[in-house]
């Protein structure tokens, strides 16, 4: 028996795959071309071989973002056409149940699930903050460090400032770093400074530490009240002496998160979990980790959740091409928007971060048990 149930499996498969990578193809290829649009105006003119490895660059993001429709159209299509052909009938009567049959597509969901989490792991942080590097280069001729000018940019435990990118984006001009801990403050100022892979190196440094809690203290020496405030002041001899710190990003990857370009965060799920917990993060900084998490954890399993609706609604409604696409849309339609408010409500804390972020997956996964039961009794 096992050798005839390997060869329906591999025929359900020809069946599904098909419409899987032409939805995925074609939906990704929208969703490029619908984030592209509005930038028209500055990239018209650019080398076209520049420009199609930028926009190649938006594909992993943007097959994250359709698997799951695809993988929908691709059941409901597959699916339909062996109910509408009475294929499935004829399986069934040859003892092949409907679970088992559907079982094969639920193994296609749990595939696709575990490509999109090796995807949000593994390739979106280095595609996303190539698809913001490369637009700077394109549009501005330079990196963006420009846009972080005059920021307060987090960066690990300590804040970072400049005033100015100079050299095409590649230094920071007039730079600052402050950390703090409790009431000491750490100023570190320095006339450049630029990145050496995740190595901040500054040139022409100074170091200050001042212990603030002392300008509290009741005392009349003030000599003393100077050396309590004063912990640290350290001027190199040399002004072109360096100084370098090894932080968790590059310049690429700070551009991406702070350049504020309308671009998806280059984060991996490791990543954002530790950004999640960091101390030296503020509350909302913090929040925001955590609803990314979320969304990249939840983002795999979208696939099964929607696949769980899809089979039911195959052998119910999609008799033709044309109601499958129907209703391919009409499911993702209704699950996006539980996906946007609900992370919306996570990010405003009126849902907790883990429920905002899981809300459409947990409604879509209950109704498609629901359906699947009533569907197969």
């Amino acid at each position: 028996m096992r050798k005839p149930l390997r060869i329906i499996d591999r025929y359900l498969l020809r069946e599904s795959l098909p419409p899987l990578l032409f939805g995925l193809v074609l939906y990704a290829s929208l969703a490029v071309v619908t984030v592209t649009i509005p930038r028209m105006q500055w990239i018209v003119g650019t080398p076209v071989v520049e420009l199609g490895g930028w926009l190649a660059m938006q594909l992993p993001q943007a097959m994250v973002q359709t698997f799951p429709i695809a993988l929908v159209l691709a059941v409901l299509l597959a699916f339909g056409r062996l109910a509408s052909e009475n294929e499935l009938l004829a399986l069934q009567a040859g003892g092949v149940p409907l679970r088992r049959t559907a079982g094969v597509f639920i193994g296609l969901g749990l595939v696709s699930a575990l490509i999109v989490l090796s995807i949000n792991q593994w390739v979106l942080p280095y595609t996303n903050t190539q698809v913001t590097r490369l637009y700077w280069e394109l549009t501005a001729g330079q990196t963006g460090l420009f846009r972080l000018a005059r920021q307060a940019l987090p960066v690990d435990d300590f804040t970072l400032h400049f005033e100015r990118a100079e050299a095409r984006g590649e230094v920071m001009g007039d730079v600052r770093i402050e950390r703090w801990d409790g009431d000491v403050l750490t100023l570190l100022r320095a006339e450049r400074a630029h990145f050496e892979g995740v190595d901040l190196v500054l040139t022409g440094y100074r170091i200050d530490s001042l212990n603030l809690s002392a300008l509290d203290a009741e005392t009349a020496d003030a000599a003393a009240a100077l050396a309590e405030l004063i912990r640290v002041r350290n001027v190199p001899a040399d002004p072109a002496a360096t100084l370098t710190i090894t932080t968790s990003m590059d310049l690429d990857e700070l551009v991406t998160r702070f350049g504020q370009g309308g671009f998806e965060d280059a984060r991996s799920i490791t990543r954002l979990y530790e950004d999640s917990r960091r101390p030296s993060l503020s509350a909302d900084d913090r929040r925001q980790s955590a609803v990314l998490l979320h969304r990249k954890l939840a983002e795999p399993f979208t696939n099964l959740a929607l696949l769980l609706v899809a089979v039911p609604l195959s052998l119910t409604y999609a008799r033709t091409r044309g109601v499958a696409f129907g209703l391919s849309l009409v499911v993702t339609l209704i699950w996006y928007l539980f996906y946007t408010f609900g992370q919306l409500f996570a990010q405003t804390g009126q849902l907790p971060v883990w429920l905002g972020a899981w809300l459409g997956n947990i409604v879509f996964t209950a109704l498609g048990l629901l359906l699947l039961v009533r569907r197969t009794r």
